[in-house]
């Protein structure tokens, strides 16, 4: 498929993605959606997926439920009220499909306080896209948190995406590499990259590789470092890991600005499965941003009438 292609089937992506986001609390048939964009049913659902990475029928779901929980987070309103408003035919459905998602019923969701797993909604524009998008499918990007925890591993000072000079490409993989061979990473665990931005804009600073720990390793050649609790924007990254910078670019320049929420200087994590491969062609992992949240996101991109 050629770019010019693809990004006519992202622009009429897009404007089924506006429908959807103006029509939560309505019902959303595949076949009325799929003539919105000039498919059929079975065209509509193939390219949906190879240009998301999902279902209509589970983003809907997903955009549904955190629109939910963002208005039990922002709104007094009723638990039966924000289920109905969001699309779901009674109380008993939207509680346990709430359950089921969020691993815990929407009272509780509510009195925790924090923006958990929240899906944001989608966007295709094909004007608003990051340059690299015909290499990687356009990452899902969620609201979340996290409570405090602790990473062990090694350490190393590096110059990062936007110094003038960066190192990140080849010291990062290095440490990696270093950290591996010295068998000191578990391989059921996660591995974290956590980049210690805590003091602002330097054009240096600490990436520490490592998974996380209860408690402080008494071998000297570890190093332990805590990260506060904190929400975050997580990008769900699938790609050449090469793409992953451009990505970074796109997300700061173009999406978080219209985001409702302002990333701070605190402590970026970089989440790898435990198999990660940094040599493979393509990987999957996310990247966990720090922010702070200004007001509702989701409600803004999708208006309840």
């Amino acid at each position: 498929m050629t770019i010019s292609s693809r990004y006519g089937q992202l622009g009429r992506i897009e404007q089924v993605l506006r429908h959807i986001h103006l029509n939560l609390d309505k019902p959303l048939a595949v076949a009325s959606l799929a003539r919105i964009g000039g498919w059929s049913r079975w065209q509509f659902n193939r390219v949906f997926s190879e240009q998301t990475g999902q279902s209509v029928g589970r983003y809907v779901r997903e955009l549904r439920l955190s629109l939910a929980a963002e208005m039990l987070l922002f709104t007094e309103q009723r638990i039966i009220d924000i289920g109905l408003t969001c699309g779901f035919s009674s109380d008993i459905s939207f509680t346990r499909s709430f359950k089921q998602h969020f691993g815990c019923p929407p009272a509780q969701y509510r009195r925790r306080g924090l923006p958990c797993l929240l899906t944001t909604p989608l966007c295709l524009d094909p004007a608003k896209l990051p340059d690299a998008a015909w290499r990687a499918r356009v990452p899902a990007i969620r609201l979340d948190s996290k409570p405090a925890f602790s990473v062990s591993g090694r350490s190393d000072r590096i110059r990062g995406l936007f110094s003038s000079n960066p190192d990140f490409d080849t010291k990062v993989p290095a440490l990696w590499a270093s950290l591996i061979e010295s068998e000191r990473l578990p391989p059921e665990q996660p591995r974290f990259g956590v980049l210690d931005l805590s003091r602002g804009p330097e054009s240096e600073f600490r990436y520490l590789a490592g998974v996380q720990t209860e408690i402080q390793d008494a071998d000297t050649e570890i190093e332990t470092l805590k990260v506060p609790a904190q929400n975050y924007v997580v990008i769900s990254f699938q790609g050449p890991i090469q793409s992953l910078s451009e990505i970074l670019k796109w997300f700061f320049a173009a999406w978080l600005p219209h985001a409702g929420c302002n990333a701070v200087y605190g402590y970026d994590l970089e989440v790898y499965p435990p198999d990660f491969d940094a040599n493979a062609p393509e990987v999957a992992m996310e990247y966990w941003i720090p922010v702070t949240l200004n007001e509702p996101f989701i409600a803004r991109h999708a208006p309840i009438g």
